[in-house]
């Protein structure tokens, strides 16, 4: 039975969230514990910025690259830190291209790593539809604040009617100010499915100014010390699933002499 990775999506119905900043660290954090098994994705194609996050402010090649046939997938691949890949997007990419078929390269990807975190697009639009075809699980980012929270309610939704499973919500950049929705109304909202909350955090700048994801420019800071844990109950998630699937390994029986 050939590998096959998992496809996690990390979606938000609003922008500013911190979604790109919870996909780069996570992704960062996973790949600490499986070196050179974990891809990140760019799949926001008309707004990609995921580059930029890691220092690169225009990569050589790119997912729309990918998309309109230039470029084979594998050949795309950045390698940041000898530890995690990256598929990146075009930042002054402005084309449209139409209806898309992700699977189309990602599924084959699926057998080189064990996870591919996909960075979508915010919102509910045909960018978003294309990233939610191919994923195994979904994460859903946002913040403690009604608009947001009402937004990751209709991304449920979305999850429900795609029959997509929804591993859990991480409520970022919680400040825990007056005007804040209290994280127990939002686990009683979401049905008690908040997996992480992450402070807002001023590293957090530091490191997107300096393109290193927190979780390597300050790994104690209260930001990169959630990102990490959120990383290990995800890796604890699917291990569980595989043993799940796969059964117990059957044990080696000592010969008797």
């Amino acid at each position: 039975m050939y590998r096959r990775g998992t496809v996690i999506g990390i979606f938000s119905a609003k922008g500013g969230v911190g979604k790109t900043t919870t996909v780069v660290n996570l992704g960062m954090a996973l790949a600490q514990k499986l070196r050179n098994r974990v891809l990140i994705v760019e799949t926001n194609i008309m707004v990609s910025n995921l580059c930029l996050y890691f220092g690169i402010t225009e990569p050589s090649v790119s997912i729309q690259d990918i998309l309109t046939g230039k470029v084979r997938a594998e050949n795309a691949v950045i390698k940041y830190e000898d530890k995690l890949d990256i598929l990146p997007g075009a930042t002054g990419f402005v084309k449209e291209l139409g209806p898309l078929d992700l699977g189309r390269f990602i599924d084959p990807l699926r057998r080189r790593y064990d996870i591919i975190l996909l960075d979508t697009a915010p919102g509910f639009g045909w960018d978003v539809w294309a990233g939610l075809r191919v994923c195994d699980e979904i994460v859903i980012v946002c913040q403690p604040e009604i608009p947001s929270v009402m937004g990751a309610l209709q991304t449920f939704m979305m999850a429900e009617e795609w029959k997509i499973p929804v591993i859990g919500v991480v409520v970022n950049r919680v400040t825990n100010k007056k005007y804040e929705l209290p994280i127990s109304d939002i686990k009683k909202s979401l049905g008690d499915s908040t997996i992480s909350v992450i402070p807002e955090d001023e590293t957090i700048k530091e490191s997107v100014a300096k393109g290193i994801p927190v979780v390597l420019s300050a790994p104690t800071s209260s930001s990169a010390v959630e990102f990490s844990r959120l990383a290990r109950a995800i890796l604890a998630r699917i291990k569980g699933k595989k043993r799940a699937r796969y059964g117990p390994r059957p044990r080696r029986s000592r010969r008797v002499t």
